[in-house]
């Protein structure tokens, strides 16, 4: 038999590894050398994002292969042969000839360049009213130009290596075009979006760029802004309009970054998942590997694995040691936690592929036609080729497969916060996650919040290419929509880091309510052990053995009411717990001391009420909550790196509902510093990234 062996941190190490990739970029460990063939996302990611300036390899045998390109179509050309796009018109005009090569190749972006862009969208500063745009992130137009240039270096588009250098040039200088949003159904490649950075490279006067950024930023004709940077404007060979055009570069590139902040955001869930049973107090037997190995796909294991090592060393739940005991409420855990392997998996292995699908699309040659340099049979130096490699299908792919991977992943989370913050569900913790002895509905707005970012995100993951309508006089009778698609999953990305962000928030404080709710159960074993020594049960005319077991019944009874009285604050709730232990007391000594006096069990009820009372006055007073080094060792080796982040690196505290509302404090005139709304304390989380090490955690 055939043992196949699989890599059960696959998704795990690919995420780490673009993230590696990316810091070494940042840091300029690693250069971004454009050869056609090694253009990776985490690079796509450096120049969009983080200003990386890209080179174009020095190679000579590269730079040869492009003139080759350009000397094959140069002869094509000369022996009048006809050539799309170069003697000839465009799409379902492709009838019409023409002998004015150069001005065909103008004549194309003339009729290319007509998405909308108003004048809100030109200046900076005048979107006030905050309007929505109708220009594409700059960092989406940085990508664009640099997936463009190494798909272009490939050498089969017949481009010369001083205009793709022109390109290059813009980000150099920190000159962006202006790109409208919408316009393009990705079908002849993005051809409205390469338009406008084709006419900024020409110095067309009514294609604008952005120079600079912030507060220095300036928006103005990209021929003024050639002259100001001391760059000349590129004029276009007979195909070289078409080249540039003529491909999935925005599709693709605007693809990759969504791809890389999803696979951070599926790897962070399953982080999250293991939170969420922390703060459930869960029984985590379902990532035990047997039941893994007994369904053995790829995504299941890892995330079973993952889930178990983010675990390691947790206080919070049981199953992974040993047996669980028997013990009140549920024997297993709810499904967004315990088949959460099993939910995220198969997803794991969507993104896999989709990154792969990106990967090999960003070294690929998307044009059309394609220039084939070698030498043919006929002799002759090569030959000109129409194809359909400018169908961004792949990219289309590759997000509708990222987009319902977030979906699933953000409909997980949902559960999962809504079984933190309701009492019918959340083991025992306080409704709302109050953490406060007032009444307060601490959690519920964000749990509001939830739902709306979720039925959001549900209607955003209908496939796009659902609705491809034909075009371009039924010539592009079937178009992808990549770019569209990339939009919308770009969207749901930022849906899904509200709703992580949430979770994150809310687990903190779910975390350190169950903390305090075990510390109180402790210290009051320990404290309780006071009744033995001072005799308090011996006035009760019980023997030994008897003692024994009042007490055992009295911590489990104190433990049950704890649990199921959790809709109240938890001064209530003790209150509820000393009248369940007391109901518990008078029916003990009634079956085993029927003789014992009432004076002698209000004595001990109140010896008993003193100290349950003031054991929760420790633990849950308001200005004692615990303490996070007290509470990160009792975390897993990932959720403890988790909380560390939020609690001593963003410094957010835990939320105690109206004392901590600024409008509250300053009605009263009490402090306001450091106080803080829900919202604008959930907000901090995704401003930063809090960055993963070598081992995932």
């Amino acid at each position: 038999m055939t043992v196949v062996r699989h890599d059960n941190s696959a998704h795990m190490s690919a995420t780490l590894r673009l993230l590696r990739n990316l810091r070494d970029l940042i840091s300029k460990k690693k250069a971004i050398v454009l050869d056609g063939k090694n253009l990776d996302i985490a690079s796509i990611v450096a120049v969009a994002r983080h200003g990386v300036e890209p080179t174009i390899s020095p190679d000579e045998r590269l730079t040869k292969h492009l003139e080759a390109s350009v000397n094959t179509l140069a002869d094509l050309i000369s022996r009048k042969c006809v050539i799309y796009g170069v003697n000839t018109g465009f799409g379902g005009s492709a009838d019409t000839r023409t002998n004015d090569l150069i001005d065909l190749q103008t004549h194309l972006l003339q009729f290319i360049q007509s998405g909308i862009i108003t004048s809100v969208d030109k200046d900076p500063l005048r979107n006030s009213g905050r309007e929505s745009s109708h220009i594409m992130p700059l960092s989406w137009v940085r990508a664009a130009i640099i997936a463009r240039v190494n798909q272009n270096l490939r050498g089969h588009s017949a481009i010369r290596p001083c205009v793709l250098r022109s390109l290059i040039d813009l980000l150099h200088n920190d000159t962006i075009p202006l790109i409208p949003l919408r316009g393009t159904i990705s079908a002849s490649g993005d051809l409205m979006p390469m338009a406008y950075i084709a006419g900024a490279i020409m110095g067309n006067p009514d294609v604008f760029v952005q120079v600079g950024s912030g507060a220095e930023a300036r928006v103005m004709p990209s021929s003024e802004a050639l002259k100001t940077s001391g760059l000349s404007a590129s004029g276009l060979g007979p195909k070289e309009g078409l080249g540039l055009i003529n491909g999935t570069a925005p599709s693709v590139a605007v693809a990759s970054l969504a791809l890389y902040d999803t696979q951070q955001l599926a790897l962070l869930s399953q982080i999250l998942t293991a939170f969420t049973s922390e703060c459930l107090s869960g029984n985590v037997e379902w990532a035990l590997p047997f039941i893994h190995a007994t369904r053995p796909h790829t995504g299941q294991i890892e995330v079973a694995s993952n889930i178990r090592r983010f675990l390691k060393g947790s206080k919070f739940v049981v199953g992974l040691d040993e047996q669980e005991k028997i013990k009140d409420g549920l024997c297993q855990d709810r499904y967004s936690t315990r088949t959460a392997p099993q939910w995220i998996g198969p997803y794991l292995e969507d993104l896999l592929q989709a990154q792969r699908q990106l990967e090999v699309e960003l070294n690929s040659t998307s044009d059309n036609p394609l220039v084939d340099t070698s030498r043919q049979g006929d002799g002759s130096s090569g030959k000109v080729y129409s194809g359909g490699n400018f169908q961004a299908t792949v990219v289309t792919s590759a997000m509708e497969k990222s987009l319902l991977a977030i979906q699933m992943i953000g409909r997980m989370l949902w559960s999962q916060v809504t079984e933190m913050v309701n009492p019918a569900t959340n083991n025992g913790l306080e409704a709302n996650l109050n953490a406060s002895a007032e009444v307060n509905f601490t959690m519920k707005g964000i749990d509001i919040n939830m739902s709306a970012y979720m039925s959001e995100l549900a209607a955003l993951t209908h496939p796009v290419s659902a609705h491809v309508m034909s075009a371009e006089m039924h010539n592009q009778g079937i178009n992808s929509l990549a770019l569209l698609s990339a939009r919308r999953t770009m969207e749901a990305v930022d849906l899904l880091v509200h709703m992580s962000a949430c979770h994150i928030y809310v687990s903190c404080q779910a975390i350190e309510i169950r903390a305090n709710h075990v510390r109180f159960i402790s210290d009051l074993q320990v404290n309780m052990q006071e009744l033995i020594t001072t005799g308090t049960f011996d006035r009760l005319g019980l023997n030994g053995i008897e003692i024994e077991t009042l007490y055992a019944s009295l911590i489990s009874t104190i433990q049950s009411s704890w649990s199921r009285t959790n809709s109240n604050t938890w001064q209530e709730r003790v209150l509820s717990g000393i009248e369940a232990g007391m109901s518990l007391v008078n029916d003990f000594v009634a079956d085993h001391n029927p003789d014992c006096s009432v004076s002698m069990i209000r004595a001990f009820k109140n010896q008993f009420q003193s100290i349950v009372c003031s054991t929760a006055e420790v633990v849950f007073h308001t200005d004692r909550t615990i303490l996070p080094e007290k509470l990160i060792p009792q975390l897993g080796l990932g959720t403890s790196q988790l909380y560390i982040w939020v609690r001593s690196k963003l410094n957010i505290p835990v939320n105690r509902g109206l004392q901590d509302d600024p409008l509250y404090n300053a009605q009263r005139g009490l402090p306001t510093v450091d106080k803080a709304s829900i919202g604008s304390s959930s907000t901090i989380i995704p401003r930063k990234e809090p960055g993963l090490d070598a081992s995932g955690t």
